[in-house]
């Protein structure tokens, strides 16, 4: 990384409604759902999660969390007949809600929940873009990226120019990635680096997924694609070697 690159911490929808059990609140909560409830799910890669957003307010210029946004009425909330291979899911995220148990379940985990993030509503513009950067640059202040489908390149239109005015402010990027579902908007926001010729780090035991696809083959995927991949150990390495931020 040269001095005229900002490392951005991005996080992947770590939100309560993905990241708890059914039995502690989650309405969707990211386990492999194919096979026959063994897996235990996103709740065990919490202390990765920790971990890793620790290492990031230490290294990383600006850290930007995304998450689901959802007002009923989009394009994948259904609660009669959802059908992950088709890309629908019940009411989750449901931060336009009228409802505080709905919206609750849009926030972002305790553990690495950000404080007085600058949002990015999902109805954003260019202009607004721009103003969420500076004002995170200037007052030390995360991202938040609200957005209304899986891919946050596709559900909010302002995610490009935001990362232009972070290009302008850092020149270029080198982004960080961590959070769930790798097989959803992990992979939405990955591929989307990727298609913008943007190099991505991904932090594997950092993630989980849904069992859309092995986990072994999108890595490989990734990987030939141009993207790094690392562990949490990983990182502790890498900050070693690099000067922490100020």
């Amino acid at each position: 990384m040269t001095a005229n690159t900002g490392r951005i911490g991005w996080i992947v929808d770590a939100q309560n409604d993905f990241m708890l059990p059914a039995d502690r609140g989650g309405r969707l909560y990211v386990h492999d759902l194919f096979d026959d409830g063994r897996d235990p799910g996103a709740q065990q890669i919490v202390p990765a999660l920790v971990h890793t957003v620790e290492w990031m307010r230490a290294n990383c210029d600006v850290l930007v969390y995304t998450g689901d946004w959802h007002a009923y009425g989009d394009a994948e909330i259904d609660p009669q007949s959802p059908d992950a291979t088709r890309g629908t899911y019940p009411p989750h995220c449901m931060g336009l809600s009228d409802d505080a148990d709905e919206r609750e379940g849009a926030q972002i985990i305790p553990e690495i929940r950000p404080e007085n993030p600058v949002v990015l509503a999902r109805d954003a513009t260019a202009d607004d873009a721009e103003s969420v950067v500076r004002t995170a640059v200037s007052e030390k202040r995360p991202i938040f990226i609200h957005k209304k489908v899986f891919s946050v390149f596709e559900g909010n239109a302002a995610t490009d120019p935001l990362l232009h005015a972070l290009r302008d402010h850092f020149g270029a990027l080198d982004v960080v990635m961590i959070g769930v579902a790798r097989d959803v908007c992990v992979k939405g926001a990955l591929e989307g680096f990727l298609e913008r010729g943007q190099p991505v780090t991904l932090v594997t035991d950092a993630t989980w997924g849904l069992g859309l696809e092995p986990e072994a083959e999108a890595l490989a995927r990734w990987m030939n694609d141009g993207a790094a991949l690392i562990t949490t150990r990983g990182l502790d390495l890498r900050a070693a070697q690099t000067p922490q931020k100020g």
